[in-house]
């Protein structure tokens, strides 16, 4: 069973990202663009406990958001924008813990 309030990022769970809203548009990227980038810059106040246990989380959520790639109930292109920026905050969090 998958739990659909896994956090993402701070804004958005699971369920937003496999559910109809909100939709996949220039608008989502745009906010999404805006929140990674806030929470990249706030991983220098971060001690590296916490880096790991962020990591851990978001490495959950990547994991769950993979298991819906390529099903076809599902809004593809939206699925791909949320991994796209995951991906992308994980390689930010991995990096500062080095």
């Amino acid at each position: 069973m998958v739990n659909l309030g896994i956090r993402v990022f701070d804004s958005y769970t699971l369920q937003d990202i496999l559910g109809e809203a909100p939709p996949a548009d220039k608008k989502l990227q745009e906010r999404l663009e805006n929140e990674t980038s806030k929470l990249m810059q706030s991983l220098d106040a971060k001690s590296k406990s916490e880096l790991q246990e962020i990591l851990s989380q978001h490495l959950r959520a990547k994991q769950e958001i993979t298991k819906f790639s390529g099903a076809q109930a599902m809004d593809q292109s939206k699925i791909e924008m949320f991994h796209e920026f995951l991906s992308k905050y994980i390689d930010a969090i991995e990096s500062k813990i080095k």
